[in-house]
This record gives structure tokens, sequence and C-alpha cells, in this order.
């Protein structure tokens, strides 16, 4: 006979549920001494995050473990914890754990001493926790679940002891509690015509119109967790006021994991898409690309550019889901880890950069390159790689996707190519003004006067910065393992036809890269740095000839420093036809789904308020009116 304590023992030290509850546990200790011992909580979330990545790493090596316990059961319905081991649910774990991991490293830094600190590191815990049981869950119910808790956890940390940031803290969970909605009312409509609530044991052809409208659902719940046009306003807005370690652990990577997870997932191994499905995702993923790096080139704060940078990624990880094509698909998910890695080393370098200079006014920042050495190397690394500047793993996971949409070989597909291709180029011109404006140049005197009282990058903000960066590197270097180890079973996890690409013994091919072979093209590159590197020093032999300098018709005074602010790189572009106007609108939230929907369901409110008039006879009519319907709808619906 054994106790209660046995058998809950027994259900917490499952492989799959431990991930899962060691980061839990450790989130409630934190919490409990986060007043009066932060240290304490800063300790259990980097113990918590190092124990889940080592245990989610054992679940992605040992594929097949199912976990099923119910929870709640009343007649033929029970609330169940349904998790499996899949390759494609393992590795979102292990990458939220990895992130969590560094995130929590670089948290020692940034938050010590201030008054949320303990609380971060117990919200840290518990998103981790959320998203593990989110990544490996089986049935739609305890996704839901799972994934209201890293909504949940969000909103917290947003709005964790800074005043200023509860307007963006209310907008993200207004905006993604729509998503979740989204998500809830599919839930219910694919149990009432399936009967099943297991994710693996569905498979819908979309042929009738609650297909699509369920399918339609869940596309929303995920692009607003993964913060894609129209979906996506909540980024910019929380990016104001939220911290860098908040932005790099779940915007930036643990938010475009799930987001992005569950529409593959539901995209290619739940729905089968017919060619209007793919063509919308393709039209999304174009359009947020493409506007969202129009909008990043014009801001003038280094996290509303980061943020919009955010939002215009995920448009190219829609768009490989969208051209149906094995290699696209492959390159639109190794996008989505690529992405969270330079781009939480971005935001991470942010956050230095705004410690030290003061602000992130990029009009107010200037020759930060030798007061942040290490800072500079990995966010001119990253933003390299979202560039799409080879050999970094950005290009790589983007030339698939250009691949696919040669192998579709449609219109759209090559139109939706020029676009993102175009985007790439914008993206690159941004970035250029960020690294200008931020690390070259002279400071100004306001720069210099916080740098002075300001301190220098520590170890635990930079290490985490460094790792990201060298997986910037090695995933462009050496691209065909994290293809073939993490990206490749994954994609074959959710049903895709890899037999169409040319294997050898399981390995992938360079042909299947589309002729880009990462290892021979870096050492092309490094000859051609190294000749430019060359002829550079031979055109310094000799004397040079020395002038004043000259502008604007007028001799500049020797020793005089001159600065060309941020505001005006690709000033023309807001001066465009067309594209000046529609910016403008944009940064007056005329296209925010929020925005219009509070003025309008404010509308909507008022004129049901009007019809609250309190006389009992009008309720009981509008009650028969609704039973009318319903009977109606009973009758022909048989």
């Amino acid at each position: 006979m054994t106790h209660w304590w046995q058998d809950a023992w027994t259900i917490v030290a499952d492989p799959l549920a431990l991930p899962l509850v060691l980061p839990a546990l450790a989130g409630l200790v934190a919490y409990v001494c986060a007043r009066r011992l932060p240290l304490v909580s800063a300790l259990m979330s980097l113990i918590a995050s190092a124990a889940a990545l080592g245990l989610t790493i054992h679940v992605l090596l040992t594929p097949g473990a199912v976990f099923d316990t119910t929870l709640v059961r009343v007649h033929e319905f029970r609330i169940a914890v349904v998790m499996v081991s899949g390759a494609l649910g393992a590795m979102i774990a292990a990458g939220c754990a990895f992130f969590s991991l560094l995130v929590a490293i670089y948290a020692l830094g940034s938050e010590r001493g201030l008054r949320y600190e303990g609380r971060f590191h117990a919200l840290l815990c518990w998103t981790l926790a959320g998203a593990i049981g989110a990544a490996l869950a089986d049935d739609l119910i305890w996704l839901l679940l799972c994934w209201e808790v890293v909504s949940l956890c969000l909103y917290l940390l947003l709005n964790a002891g800074r005043p200023a940031g509860a307007a963006g803290a209310a907008k993200t969970f207004a905006m993604i509690g729509l998503g979740d909605a989204a998500m809830l009312l599919a839930l219910a409509l694919i149990a009432a015509a399936q009967g099943t609530t297991r994710i693996s044991e569905l498979s819908i052809v979309l042929e009738a119109p609650s297909s699509y409208l369920c399918y339609l659902l869940f596309v929303a719940a995920s692009l607003a967790k993964a913060g894609a046009i129209p979906l996506h306003s909540w980024i910019p807005a929380a990016a104001h006021h939220g911290s860098a370690s908040v932005f790099a652990l779940l915007p930036a990577s643990i938010d475009k994991l799930l987001g992005i997870y569950l529409l593959a997932r539901f995209s290619l191994e739940v729905f089968v898409l017919d060619a209007s499905m793919k063509a919308l995702l393709m039209i999304i993923g174009g359009t947020t690309v493409l506007a969202a790096v129009l909008m990043a080139m014009v801001q003038h704060h280094l996290k509303a550019l980061l943020s919009f940078h955010a939002v215009s990624q995920v448009g190219y990880m829609v768009m490989g889901i969208g051209t149906g094509m094995p290699i696209g698909i492959i390159g639109g998910m190794f996008h989505m880890v690529n992405n969270a890695i330079y781009k939480s080393c971005l935001f991470l370098s942010a956050g230095v950069i705004e410690k030290t200079g003061g602000t992130d006014d990029l009009n107010r920042l200037g020759g930060l390159a030798r007061k942040i050495p290490v800072t500079f190397i990995c966010c001119l690394t990253a933003a390299l790689a979202i560039s799409g500047i080879p050999p970094l793993n950005g290009f790589v996971s983007k030339w698939l996707i250009y691949q696919g949409c040669l192998d579709q070989s449609s219109w759209l597909a090559m139109l939706c190519l020029v676009v993102v291709v175009f985007g790439s180029a914008l993206t690159l011109a941004s970035f250029f003004k960020v690294i200008t404006s931020v690390f070259w140049g002279p400071a100004t005197a306001t720069g210099d006067a916080r740098q002075d009282t300001r301190l220098h990058e520590g170890f635990s903000q930079a290490a985490p910065m460094v790792v990201l960066a060298l997986l910037c590197i090695g995933f462009g270097v050496f691209a065909t393992w994290p293809l073939q180890a993490l990206i490749l079973p994954a994609v074959n996890d959710l049903g895709v036809p890899l037999d169409q690409m040319a294997w050898v013994e399981g390995a992938i091919q360079p042909a299947d890269l589309g002729l880009w072979s990462p290892a021979p093209a870096t050492g092309l590159i490094l000859l051609g740095v190294l000749g430019g590197v060359l002829f550079y020093m031979i055109g310094r032999v000799g004397q040079a000839r020395v002038a004043d300098l000259f502008v604007g018709g007028e001799s500049v005074a020797a020793g005089s420093a001159m600065r060309l602010p941020a505001s005006s790189f690709y000033r023309t572009v807001e001066e465009l036809p067309g594209v000046g106007e529609a910016l403008r609108d944009g940064s007056r939230g005329v296209f925010d789904v929020y925005r219009l929907g509070g003025r309008y369901g404010a509308t909507l409110v008022d004129v049901l308020k009007a019809r609250h008039t309190g006389v009992l006879s009008l309720y009981v009519s509008w009650c028969l009116f609704g039973a009318g319907i319903i009977v109606v709808y009973l009758m022909f619906s048989r």
C-alpha cells in the first residue's frame, strides 16, 4: 500500500514533469525571500534555470516519453496534464531554459539593489515553468493554462516597480489576452467538433467555415504572442519603460519561441492548410517585415528601435512557414532560434548602454566603444547577424527562407522575396545608425558627465552577451550542426516531407542550403577581409596630405567636434510621399488594433449601456429573442 506522498513523488519526479516542477518551486522560494533576502531569490533563479536546462536537454535526447496524469475529472470530462517529449517541444523547452539562465546571470548586475529584484527572479522562475509546460504540452487545456502563466508573468514583470510602465504593461496584457481568448474559443470549438483535446490526435482539413475559423483563431493567438502585425503594438509600447532583462527574456526569446512554436505546430501538424491560408501567412510575413523595419528606421530611442526590429523579424519566420516548402519551413524554424539569440544579445547590450550613457536616446549618446568594448563587439556582431550579413547565423536562416520562396515560384512568393530582401537592407541601414550614434563619434557633453559616474560593464552582464555573440558566429559558420541536431528533427516531428531534400546518411548537404556552404564561404570572406586590411595598411605607407575641414562654405576650427545627430539619418524616409504619411500615422497609433478597439469598443459599450433602461419587460423581450435565435439555429443545423 502506497501513501499519497509516494504517489505525489512519483508524479513530480517524472522526467517530463521535473523540468516544470523545479522552477515552479524555486519561484515560490524566491518570492518568499524576495523582500528580505534578494540574493537567495537570485540564487534560486540561477539554480532553477541551470537545472531546467540540463533536464530539458535530457528530454531532447530521449524522445518518445509521455506524461499523463488527471487533475480534475467530472464524469466523462477531465482536465489532464499531458506532455510528450517530441523533438520540437523539447527544443523549445531547452531554448527557454537556456535564455532564462543567461538572463538570470545578467540580472545579477542589472537588477541588483532594485526594490523589485527578488520579485523579478521569482517571476523569471514561474515564466520558465509555464514556458516549459506549454512547449511539452499535448493537451489543449494544459497548453492554455501554461500559456496564461507566461502571459501573466510578462505583465507582472513589465509592471514590477515601474509606475511609468503601467500603461505599457496594461496594453500588453490586453493584447496578449485577446490572443489567449482566441485560443480559448478555438479550443472549445475543436473539443466540440473532434471530441478530444489531445493535440497529437488532431488532424483537421480546412473545408468547413468552422475549421477556417479555428485555424485563424490559433493564428491570432500565435501572432499576438510572437508580436506580428497587426497584433504587435504591445512590444513598442512596453519597450519605453521595460528593463533590458525583461525584454531579453520574453519579447526577444521566450515569447518568440512559443508564438512561432504554436503557429508551426498548428499550421503543419494539426491543420492541413490550403493555398489561401499559406498565402495569408506569406502576406502577413511580408507586411510585418517591411512595415516594422520602416518604423524602426525613424526611431530615435534605442529600445524603441529594437522593439520594432523584434516585430520585423517575426515576419521572416511566418513567411518561411507560409511557403509550405520544406527548405522554407526549415529556414523559418532556424530563424526562430537565430532571432532569439541575436535579439536577446541586442536587448542585453541596450541595457548596458543605457546604464553607462544614462539614456537610450541616440541623439545623446556617442563614443561608448572605448568605455564598454565588450558590449560594442557583441552589439556589432548581433547587429550584423540580424541584418543578414554572412557568415553569421541570421544570413543562413534568411537564405533558406529565400530559397523556400524561390522553390514555391508563385508570383506572390516572388513579391514577398523582393520585400524581405529589401527589408534586410533596411535593417542593415538602421543598425548602421545605431552603431554610429552609440559607439562611434564624439560623446555629447551630457553623455560625458554621466559616463564619469557610471560603472563599466560587469562580468555578469558581459558573459551572457559574449555567449550569445559567439552563438551568432557559431550557428552561422557551422550552420549544418544546429540544422542537423535541432531543426531537422523538429521539422520532421511536424510531419514535413523531408525526403524531397538530398540527404546522405541523414546529413544535410550544401546543395540543400541553396548552394551555400558555410565553412568554405567563411574562409573566402575572411580572406577578403584580410586582403582589405592589407590594402589599407599599404595605403598608410608614406605621408598623407592633411587639410583643414571645410563644411558648408566655412572652415571648421581645429579641435572643434562635429556631430551628426541620429535623428538626421534617413530623414528622407519620413519625407517620401505616401510612406512618410503612413509612418507618421503609425507613430500616432492610427493602425493600432488596441487603439482602434478601445475607440470603437467604447462606442459599442455606450450603445449597450443606452439599452439598459431598467425596464424588466425589455430584458425579458431580449431573452426571448435570443432564445428564438438559438432554437432556429438548432433546427437548421441538424
